[in-house]
């Protein structure tokens, strides 16, 4: 049970300091289990879900076991970007009020927020409402195990609240963009760079004129990111393999059939002699949408962020979280609930410890305007 300050840092450095990357099944079942344990001995209902044999357990929590409904979904995930071992060379620490430490601000401290808030709220609240919690294992690759069974409960929920860190107090996500990840392959034919280099044709030559010609696509709405590139093996040779990856992201799924229309479009042209290109997609997330309902969430947002003197704002991101393919249930959605953080997936990410008290409260009020509304 968390029931102050002291009890949330005690248990955030108990999760910071576990390495629980995405591909770390261990790690992240780890913690799973730590969070399991924190919400039953708070006197939830608790489900660890086994997601399949690549990622780790996810969580499910309740406080209406028996519901067939539920009033908030309240999601958070378990996993970080970070490789094994990061945890033992930079462990959590407190440093003038400041947090630091693998997964501080993306996203452990909005999980502990979520049971600060539960274990704190008066019960009467409470029990008139129906809240399901759920921590996913592998959101920061996508969430591509997770996805149906988040998906399953956001059908069945009238609100969701994300929580992702906090920019600063009151800013809120409302929008995000969708999200691909393609991976382009380009097949040439070697040769010594010397000797012979008319009999080669150049990968490398090819994946250039690729990159110019897809970065073409981009527009004011749509953005291309050629991240990765990998080819060829020694300098005086041709080329024969070449393999890139890029990130295209969209506002709407509209502006994403519209650029892979013209995309397909460019492989069915050449991009040099004799080149064979190829393509695969790995990630394909929808845009975080604004849906019927929306309006309502924000004003029981933003009359709860001014009991506490906050002005809320609402922005549009251009990064990706569970909220996009929770919104494309038609669920009203808010991202960005989570104390106060930045700089994640660097080494100097950071969480201002003074801001989870008023974070906590901002969403206790959040909860109670949700129960007034309810019993009106």
């Amino acid at each position: 049970m968390i029931s102050n300050l002291k009890d949330y840092l005690d248990a955030l450095e108990k999760v910071v300091n576990i390495d629980c990357g995405s591909t770390d099944t261990h790690g992240v079942t780890s913690v799973c289990r730590i969070f399991c344990d924190l919400f039953r001995n708070s006197g939830f209902h608790v489900e660890e879900v086994d997601l399949g044999d690549k990622v780790g357990h996810g969580m499910f929590a309740t406080n209406k076991p028996d519901a067939d409904h539920y009033d908030l979904l309240l999601s958070g995930h378990l996993d970080t970007v970070f490789a094994k071992g990061t945890a033992q060379q930079r462990p959590f620490r407190i440093e003038d009020n400041i947090a630091y430490g693998p997964g501080v601000a993306d996203m452990k401290n909005g999980c502990l927020a979520i049971l600060y808030a539960l274990c704190t709220l008066e019960k009467s609240v409470l029990n008139s409402l129906s809240v399901a919690v759920l921590f996913n294992p592998d959101e920061e690759i996508g969430s591509p195990f997770s996805t149906p069974w988040i998906d399953s409960y956001a059908k069945k929920s009238s609100y969701a609240l994300v929580f992702e860190s906090q920019e600063k107090l009151g800013l809120i996500t409302e929008r995000r963009k969708g999200i691909s990840h393609i991976d382009i392959f380009m097949h040439g034919v070697g040769a010594h760079a010397g000797f012979c280099p008319e009999k080669g044709r150049s990968a490398i030559n090819a994946m250039a004129n690729c990159i110019f010609r897809i970065n073409e696509l981009a527009t004011k709405d749509i953005t291309v990111n050629f991240g990765t590139i990998q080819g060829g093996t020694i300098a005086n040779a041709i080329a024969q393999d070449c393999q890139a990856r890029v990130d295209v992201r969209f506002w709407t799924n509209e502006q994403w059939d519209q650029f892979f229309t013209k995309f397909k479009a460019e492989f069915e042209k050449p991009f040099g002699k004799d080149i064979k290109a190829e393509y695969k997609i790995l990630v394909l997330n929808p845009p975080m949408i604004m849906v019927k309902g929306i309006d309502e969430l924000k004003q029981i947002v933003t009359e709860s962020a001014a009991k506490l003197g906050i002005k809320c704002t609402f922005q549009s991101s251009g990064g990706v979280s569970d909220g996009n393919h929770i919104s494309q249930c038609n669920l009203p959605v808010l991202d960005s609930f989570g104390p106060l953080g930045g700089d994640c997936h660097t080494e100097r990410e950071w969480l201002d410890v003074n801001s989870v008290n008023t974070t906590v409260e901002m969403l206790k009020n959040i909860f109670r305007n949700v129960h007034q509304r309810k019993n009106a």
